[in-house]
């Protein structure tokens, strides 16, 4: 009867485990995450599918997507009943350790931002940026860039339709706003007017 030696076969089969192991490594962990959680809804660019009421996150910054993530995880946002795009987020974030947020967070950073944000076609009139100075500046910067020490968000990043879709969801309170009684002053075409104004702006504030 032939007998092989044992010692090279475990050492074959050694390696093909090293090269499995080193494979499943090589894969950044915020491309694997985002890929599993975000990619259906947000495309693997990141501009998301208006239809589906996913906004366009490519760009934004990973101190801002991990703040958020956590809000939906602590059921702080996305718990109103009439809120399913924000239900679904919930589902989404609740399945993410802390590891996994930090790593989305940094991919979503990395991705070039979205320069067509004004998709409904509206124009900014000349009140527009006094509107937006006296409504939203103090708070989001001169150029919408936010405020990372006061946890406010830029909005350059993000398409007019899904802004006009937060306001309504801070006034109908589907969302908590910080000064939500100085958007109901506001009237539609005003709010539009601010809206349009914003997306002009480059999607990459000057520093």
């Amino acid at each position: 009867m032939r007998t092989f030696p044992i010692i090279p076969i475990i050492a074959f089969l050694s390696v093909i485990s090293l090269n499995a192991d080193s494979s499943s490594n090589s894969e950044d962990l915020g491309f694997a995450v985002f890929r599993d959680r975000c990619m259906a809804c947000h495309l693997q660019s990141g501009m998301g599918i208006k239809e589906m009421n996913a906004p366009s996150i490519a760009g934004l910054p990973r101190w801002y997507v991990t703040d958020q993530l956590r809000k939906f995880r602590r059921n702080q946002r996305g718990n109103h009943i009439e809120d399913a795009a924000g239900s679904l987020m919930q589902t989404n974030a609740l399945a993410l350790d802390e590891k996994s947020i930090a790593f989305v967070g940094r991919h979503i950073e990395s991705l070039t931002p979205n320069e067509g944000r004004n998709i409904l076609s509206k124009k900014s009139t000349k009140d527009s940026k006094v509107l937006y100075r006296k409504r939203c500046q103090e708070c989001h910067g001169e150029h919408g860039e936010g405020n990372r020490s006061d946890r406010v968000p830029p909005l350059t990043s993000q398409q007019d339709w899904y802004l006009l879709k937060q306001i309504d969801n801070f006034q109908t309170g589907k969302r908590l706003h910080y000064e939500n009684d100085s958007l109901n002053e506001l009237s539609e075409e005003q709010l539009q007017s601010i809206i349009a104004w914003i997306c002009s702006l480059p999607s990459s504030p000057p520093e």
